[in-house]
């Protein structure tokens, strides 16, 4: 799918700065994950440290591009290191969960949000515990992989088809409207127009009746705007 030929119809592409700014993981995090980094060690040697997945969208010298799904990857590798499991853990279950799974995108599967405690299990077994930063050498609970990787996530075909970034499920990214672009979710309305004509006139009534659309969705749309941007 890279280079010319990339079709962004139903793939979604986003730059490093989009994609951070919709999951709220810093620009540096998210370039380091998917194209890998050098380092020094302690003892001035030099090392490297490889991509935890390839990206699917296509890359030049100067920009990394990802697919909506290399972005719901971001946010689940997000997750676990919240939750304390380490690098090398997530590159393992990573690696393990690509084989059993059939797929380049393992952590964004309706299997993984059910079997994600088990594929982490199996993929470390006889591993050194050192790998795992989690008390108590436990995995990846299914309440973390339940309740905080698939918050808001809807399935097609096995696979995450759209992600519902806030609770009232107003707004959605979904790779097959606006080519990922956040929208609300009953009209389509992109959130960025409707957030810039907020600033411009500083009255969400206003906003609504030029767009035809409730109060609350562009109140909704503001505010996640306003999250992303901080």
């Amino acid at each position: 799918m890279r280079g010319q030929d990339f079709d962004m119809i139903g793939v979604g592409l986003y730059t490093i700065p989009e994609a951070a700014r919709l999951v709220g993981v810093s620009s540096q995090r998210v370039r380091r994950w998917v194209s890998g980094y050098r380092f020094r060690t302690r003892d001035g040697r030099e090392g490297a440290s490889s991509p935890i997945w390839n990206s699917d969208a296509p890359s030049t010298d100067t920009t990394v591009g990802l697919s909506f799904l290399d972005m719901m990857e971001v946010r689940m590798v997000d997750a676990f290191r919240a939750h304390g499991v380490s690098f090398k853990a997530i590159r393992e279950a990573a690696s393990y969960a690509c084989h059993v799974l059939n797929d380049p995108h393992p952590f964004t599967m309706r299997e993984f949000s059910t079997d994600g405690n088990r594929i982490f299990a199996e993929a470390l077994e006889g591993k050194d515990e050192r790998v795992l930063d989690m008390n108590r050498g436990q995995y990846v609970s299914k309440t973390i992989v339940q309740q905080s990787l698939f918050k808001g996530i809807e399935f097609e075909h096995g696979q995450t088809a759209r992600w519902f970034p806030v609770a009232s499920r107003k707004i959605v990214i979904d790779p097959d409207r606006s080519f990922g672009r956040p929208v609300l979710a009953r009209s389509g309305v992109p959130t960025e127009a409707l957030f810039a004509a907020y600033e411009a006139e500083d009255s969400i009534e206003t906003v609504a009746n030029w767009y035809e659309v409730s109060r609350a969705e562009v109140r909704a749309a503001v505010d996640f705007e306003k999250k992303a941007a901080a």
